[in-house]
């Protein structure tokens, strides 16, 4: 059986073909042209679903590579403020010692007092420091607030919060990008414990410090702080008759809130003073007992007695900073012969001591988060590294292959136009 084929019929499959093949070679050459194999969902469905998850984890890992470059400039500038924070104790701890020379004349002193009020100033405007963004390092979440502000009696008041700002570095990772200043400054470990000296001059109608007395404070703790009151001790040394033979001995007296607990008991240089005794148990023994209704065990151990000495100790866990400096400024033009002056500067040099220990170990809890920044930035730098290298895999043209496709596409379309031409000049009339 013989099929008609109409001339209109195969004149338009000769064209389709053409522009079938022109198209391939046009698509060949727009590859080539951009390096990518799949442009559009329609060149690669399967294949286009996979690279744009690729594209979106992309994107995820820039965003969190930005919030890492801004966690990495607040934590710097927060450990550069902390670094001058210690060299600023560092140096306001020389300024003091130098000041419990007894051959200091007055002028020098004065001029001590001068440097350290140069130094606490110092301390403020760092304390008060700002990051790139001009928000304040150390006011928490208040980072519009100014931290620290000298109230009219020359204390200096924290008026940021106690949080802490945080970054999100990956999905489920979050870092802090700031400290509260509370924590830094007014926070900082009481260097003896529980208790705080407070010294005084002896006087014809107050106790305190005998004239040339070196008492210092080395331990008051308690098992109760919640409890605690003000202690008083009192020092007195006496003759002790045994044997035949008189020695001298130190006895304590303590008074715990309005309470007298011991008088004129020896003091034992290397236990100090414990209350209650060791013999006595603590009241009341059963756990069940509130912690109200207990008997706090309190510690206490001096250095430096001399007869006739009186202290009293307050309550505090922590101390001010600034505070402490404060205090030498108080006690920088006082008579050298005042031993409660003295006394004074050496708890400041004690406090000093604690504020560098402290500063040191928040520097390195800052040093901990910037490691823990750098390794998430290298974790997300390698998988940024993995996805390009699977996306690329995907999308990006083979270029030999590609070649390859083209000149064959080009060989086949010219045959086609070729074909197209020798079939479009037949006709009957050529026959006839």
């Amino acid at each position: 059986m013989i099929n008609r084929v109409s001339t209109a019929s195969q004149y338009q499959n000769l064209t389709s073909n053409l522009m079938r093949k022109q198209g391939e070679l046009n698509q060949t050459n727009g590859q080539l042209s951009s390096g990518k194999r799949v442009e559009t969902a329609g060149d690669d469905p399967v294949s286009s679903v996979t690279i744009q998850n690729y594209r979106q984890q992309l994107t995820q890992i820039d965003q969190y590579n930005s919030a890492i470059t801004l966690a990495n400039n607040r934590l710097q500038t927060m450990e550069t403020a902390i670094a001058g924070v210690e060299d600023n104790l560092g140096a306001t701890k020389q300024k003091v010692l130098g000041m419990i020379n007894g051959a200091m004349a007055s002028n020098d002193r004065t001029a001590f007092k001068d440097e350290l009020i140069s130094l606490r100033d110092g301390l403020l405007e760092l304390a008060n420091s700002r990051d790139e963004a001009g928000n304040y390092v150390f006011a928490g979440n208040q980072s519009d607030t100014k931290p620290f502000m000298e109230a009219t009696d020359g204390s200096m008041n924290y008026h940021g919060d106690n949080q802490s700002r945080y970054a999100q570095i990956d999905k489920s990772v979050n870092v802090k990008t700031s400290l509260p200043g509370d924590q830094l400054f007014t926070d900082v470990p009481n260097s003896y414990g529980d208790f705080r000296p407070v010294f005084s001059d002896k006087t014809a109608t107050t106790d305190g410090l005998t004239d040339g007395s070196k008492l210092h404070l080395l331990s008051a703790t308690t098992s109760d702080f919640a409890s605690a009151e003000t202690i008083e001790v009192s020092f007195n040394e006496v003759d002790v008759v045994a044997d035949g033979k008189t020695t001298k001995e130190m006895q304590y007296s303590l008074k715990i809130g309005e309470n007298v607990v011991a008088e004129n008991q020896p003091y034992n240089e290397q236990i100090g003073i414990v209350y209650p005794p060791r013999s006595k148990p603590l009241e009341p023994v059963e756990p069940a007992a509130a912690v109200a209704d207990r008997e706090a065990e309190i510690k206490l151990k001096f250095d430096g007695i001399s007869s006739g000495d009186s202290i009293t100790l307050e309550p505090a866990q922590t101390i001010n900073i600034f505070d402490s400096i404060q205090s030498a400024i108080d006690n920088a033009e006082r008579p050298t012969s005042s031993p409660a002056a003295e006394a004074n500067l050496q708890r400041v040099i004690d406090d000093l001591d604690s504020g560098f220990v402290h500063m040191n170990q928040q520097r390195s809890e800052v040093g901990t988060i910037m490691q823990q920044v750098d390794r998430q930035l290298e974790q997300h730098l390698d998988f940024e590294l993995t996805l390009n290298q699977a996306q690329s895999g995907l999308e990006d043209l083979d270029y030999s292959k590609a070649i390859m496709d083209m000149n064959q596409q080009m060989m086949a379309l010219q045959a086609s136009q070729q074909a197209f031409g020798q079939t479009k000049q037949l006709s009957l009339f050529n026959y006839i």
